[in-house]
């Protein structure tokens, strides 16, 4: 399926949580039919474009029952097979914040960051990274984390998960990497339980 782009019918004056939010539900919306059924989890991936901590993205995307089953010979077991993202189908339904695909969206997100106060130049100097740049970047990954875990949430709680993808599943809201601030993210982004085998996962690992 091809990347989703932003569409002329979006209103220009969107703030960047209604930008994520629209994207997003679209996303979702687009989901095949012959897939849902086979749908166990949705994957909120956090990445930074460039490796720049001023340029988060949340790639959209799910995993089927079907693709587990066909990793389990690669993983080191089904759990692995199952909740690691490397043996995942890795569609990108839509990447929100690309500065390619979604340029709108980074112009909302830069605008967004400035409002919050966190939004920097580019140091030269390694020790303005440490002393200053270090913690901005780490403040606006918590922020954009949070925002993408009440997005789930609010999914769950309008309906769109379940109407996507005909059941309640979990949002795994995540990175490449597994560490116990996933889980935790993870769990505020879904009702309480539905995220349990995942989290598990993680913690175990």
């Amino acid at each position: 399926m091809g990347l989703m782009t932003l569409t002329d019918r979006t209103p220009p004056t969107m703030t960047f949580n209604d930008h994520l939010q629209h994207l997003v539900e679209r996303a979702l919306a687009s989901i095949p039919a012959a897939d849902t059924r086979d749908i166990y989890a949705v994957s909120f991936l956090i990445d930074n474009e460039e490796d720049d901590p001023r340029q988060p993205t949340v790639t959209i995307g799910y995993n089927t029952e079907t693709q587990a089953r066909r990793s389990i010979q690669d993983a080191s077991d089904q759990a692995e097979a199952r909740w690691n993202y490397a043996f995942w189908i890795q569609n990108e339904l839509t990447v929100v914040g690309n500065l390619t695909s979604d340029p709108a969206g980074a112009t909302a997100r830069q605008e967004w960051i400035t409002e919050l106060g966190l939004w920097y130049a580019e140091p030269t100097d390694l020790v303005d990274w440490n002393s200053v740049i270090g913690p901005l970047a780490e403040q606006i990954a918590a922020r954009f984390s949070q925002t993408c875990c009440q997005l789930a949430r609010t999914l769950h709680t309008t309906g769109v998960i379940e109407r996507s993808v005909g059941r309640t599943v979990p949002v795994i809201v995540h990175e490449l990497e597994y560490y116990e601030a996933i889980a935790r993210q993870t769990e505020a982004a879904n009702p309480p339980g539905l995220a349990d085998e995942f989290t598990s996962w993680v913690r175990q690992g």
